[in-house]
């Protein structure tokens, strides 16, 4: 009994002794919790502080940088300096959360524009930027341009006349990049190359636009023809099945013999080598299948165009297969001798003693086309004259009171008048009657020539007012496209802007193409159109002018940005084809 008190009275001071001691110690964790909640409660506020000092030297400093620029950047910087105030607001609000969050450097997209952002806020830097200059950790060379609203530019950028193109994060590009279909070059240092360049032993070129070539291109004068990447083709090479060539320089070659070591090939307009049977300047010449000359051919068939060289006007002689000829306009009355020296030597058949034209197409009564018309029926024998009904002339003059301002248009419209009137006379005296033009007639008896115009009266056109109805003719004039073996041809005559507009909408040749187009109202401007130069696909255009009239204006340019060889029927005596059925040569 004893023994177990005395063990009681050593085990109950134990035990009290044990309960006082962690009585203190939830004391003492208590003390150490109140104490750091003070000292963050502290931190924070003084955070808070920081953050609004900052806020208050930003804005002081945006304030100031306002009043030294101009007012449309004033505009500008103020909307930009409240969305980045916006920014921080919520970046402070976000703290207040979060305080032990740390404040990282960094793009950040604020109102779909990207801006840079240090723990001091968004960096107010206008131009060249790189993200390591502000944050040395960063491991990369990227290079930013920042705007007048120190936001990063991205897309193209033209900075001191240089063009540079920066990815939807604003980083600079440099070398080979695809944007939006089309591949560009950026040098080293970023900037869009135009012009030649050279790169793996190949050589490229750059339209003024920095877009890379393909195709078929028209460079200072010259053609040239760039493959499927963009590299300038040379020698001997195939596009779309075919052999073409091109000089070791890239012109492209056409209408001549090459020559290599053991074969010869002749190249046609198109660049392209003739394989089988062709009429190379009025000689028979054959082909094998890949192109090498084998000897004289063997043409029982061909069919010849000449363009005319009668100044600013047109005539053009086609003799078809079957050895009927047709005349396209007649050119001026003072170019009606050498239409019909022309004529006289080409072998026509005979009737009562003159040379026999089966066909002529006035494609509308202006002098410049119907003006050799009386001459050549006092010379030839002439079976058929077509001219649109629509596209006839009037006296549109007569009534009108005569000044000096419309004094020219006046006897301009008195000398067609009386030319077409010459013509009519003419006409009669031959016993001969103008027939109706009519879209889809064929004209020849085996079909080559036909009637693609509208049969619609386009009505006046253009200003001054007094001459929009002798203009207007122009557009109702007959068209006439061909349509043999390999050779498509088309002849517009004088059509404008509405005619083109009306022909390619209407899709009056059904999906065909041309390889040869007698371009419209001699290369004026008001003619070939982009969407019809695009529309009929022309390899070669001829332009029926005199060397004066020779303009590299707007349908010049129309014509070749599309892939048209110019032929001008006044750099020599005219523009002669020579077509079999199997190919189509331009003569020399």
């Amino acid at each position: 009994m004893r023994n177990n008190f005395k063990k009681i009275l050593i085990v109950v001071p134990i035990i009290l002794f044990l309960c006082m001691s962690y009585m203190g110690t939830i004391v003492r964790a208590e003390d150490k919790v109140n104490q750091t909640s003070t000292d963050i409660s502290n931190n924070e506020n003084q955070t808070n502080t920081n953050i609004a000092n900052t806020q208050n030297d930003n804005k002081t400093n945006t304030t100031n940088n306002k009043s030294t620029n101009s007012t449309s950047n004033n505009s500008e910087q103020s909307q930009s300096s409240e969305n980045v105030s916006e920014t921080e607001n919520s970046s402070a609000v976000k703290k207040e959360e979060n305080p032990l969050t740390e404040n990282i450097s960094g793009w950040k997209n604020i109102n779909g524009k990207l801006y840079y952002a240090t723990k001091d806020g968004i960096v107010k830097e206008k131009g060249w930027f790189k993200e390591k200059d502000e944050n040395p950790n960063v491991k990369n060379d990227n290079e930013y341009y920042l705007d007048e609203d120190h936001s990063a530019i991205t897309g193209w950028k033209e900075i001191h006349k240089s063009w540079y193109y920066f990815d939807e994060v604003g980083v600079k590009q440099t070398g080979w990049k695809y944007i939006k279909y089309n591949w560009y070059y950026l040098d080293k240092d970023g900037i869009m190359q135009t012009g030649w360049i050279k790169g793996d032993g190949n050589r490229y070129y750059f339209n003024d636009e920095g877009v890379m070539s393909i195709g078929k291109k028209y460079i200072d004068d010259k053609w040239y023809f760039f493959g499927a990447t963009g590299i300038l083709q040379t020698g001997f090479y195939i596009n779309q099945g075919k052999l073409y060539y091109s000089e070791n320089d890239g012109t492209m070659s056409a209408n001549e013999w090459v020559k290599t070591r053991s074969s010869k090939y002749y190249i046609k307009a198109d660049s392209s080598a003739i394989t089988g049977n062709a009429i190379i300047d009025n000689v028979a010449e054959r082909f094998d299948d890949n192109g090498k000359y084998i000897g004289p051919g063997d043409v029982k068939e061909h069919l010849f165009i000449k363009y005319l060289s009668v100044g600013n006007a047109d005539c053009a002689f086609i003799k078809l297969p079957s050895g009927e000829t047709a005349l396209i306009d007649t050119g001026t009355p003072e170019s009606s001798q050498d239409v019909i020296n022309f004529l006289k030597q080409q072998n026509l058949k005979k009737d009562d003693g003159k040379g026999v034209v089966d066909y002529i197409i006035i494609t509308h009564a202006h002098s410049d086309h119907i003006g050799g018309l009386a001459s050549i029926l006092e010379n030839f024998n002439v079976k058929k004259v077509y001219m649109p009904e629509i596209a006839k002339m009037k006296d549109w003059y007569s009534n009108i009171e005569v000044t000096e301002e419309n004094r020219a248009n006046v006897e301009m419209m008195k000398i067609d008048y009386n030319v077409y009137n010459d013509a009519v006379k003419a006409m009669k005296d031959k016993n001969l009657e103008f027939t109706n033009t009519k879209k889809g007639e064929f004209i020849d008896k085996d079909n080559v020539l036909q009637f693609v115009e509208s049969d619609k009266n386009f009505g006046p056109i253009g200003t001054p007012q007094i001459v929009a109805d002798y203009w207007g003719v122009n557009e109702n004039s007959a068209i006439v496209f061909l349509n043999y073996g390999d050779l498509k041809a088309l002849f517009a005559a004088d059509m404008e802007w509405n005619s083109e507009k009306d022909f390619w909408k209407s899709d009056l040749l059904q999906g065909k193409q041309i390889d040869v187009l007698k371009v419209s109202h001699h290369g004026y401007d008001t003619s070939s159109t982009p969407d019809f130069v695009r529309y009929l696909k022309p390899i070669m255009g001829v332009i029926s002018r005199d060397k004066d009239g020779s303009t590299k204006g707007i349908a010049y340019k129309n014509l070749v940005s599309n892939g048209v060889t110019i032929y001008e029927t006044s750099a020599k005596d005219g523009v002669s084809i020579y077509a079999t059925p199997e190919n189509w040569t331009v003569g020399k």
